[in-house]
């Protein structure tokens, strides 16, 4: 769920997003541009809200007033967004579960970058940017998390705890990176101040 202004705004896999205003209990609800396919979802350090389509394979702004969502389409066609995070600098990170790829969108001039994964077969599904700017990804093919530093564009891999940990959703706070293993049914803590 992303927090733009004071509404909060949530995906429906099944092809809609929607507004939640928590002071009034408002609720709308909209269509998706491309139908089913809307999944991860982020607000950019201005309120500006973003959600990415598994099945569309595409990244959308939302106009916080109306509510339309503006396709941006990526340069790697069917490539499964699947989550969104935004940095401090309000650039948008993608995780690419068909492509095997971190993708970057900086909305101020719609630019692209994108970068594989390490490993044979690498699907990312999480992705979370720490207060570092550092991007962490979880790829179910490789059984691992990664940490990629945009700044040397080098990747840190770290194993998972078990086969099969499947981490599907990253978050932390400042020195840690939470990593909730639904596999494994544990919940993994990474902290950043001992790794640098």
């Amino acid at each position: 769920m992303g927090r733009g202004a004071s509404a909060f705004w949530f995906t429906g896999q099944n092809g809609i997003y929607g507004r939640l205003d928590p002071a009034t209990g408002d609720m709308k609800l909209f269509e998706a541009p491309e139908g089913r396919g809307p999944y991860g979802i982020a607000a950019t350090p201005d309120g500006e809200v973003y959600f990415v389509s598994l099945a569309g394979s595409y990244l959308a702004r939302i106009d916080r007033d109306g509510g339309e969502a503006e396709v941006i389409e990526p340069p790697t066609k069917n490539q499964g967004a699947r989550r969104v995070w935004s940095d401090s600098q309000g650039r948008l990170w993608i995780s690419e579960w068909n492509s095997g790829q971190v993708s970057m969108c900086d909305p101020r001039d719609r630019s692209w970058n994108a970068w594989r994964v390490p490993g044979d077969n690498p699907r990312v599904y999480a992705v979370y940017v720490d207060e570092r700017d550092v991007v962490w990804l979880s790829d179910f093919g490789g059984n691992a998390i990664h940490a990629f530093d945009p700044r040397t564009e080098k990747f840190t891999t770290f194993p998972k705890s078990q086969e099969g940990a499947d981490v599907r959703q990253i978050n932390g706070r400042k020195g840690e990176v939470w990593l909730p293993e639904s596999g494994a049914d544990r919940l993994v803590v990474i902290r950043t101040d001992r790794t640098e």
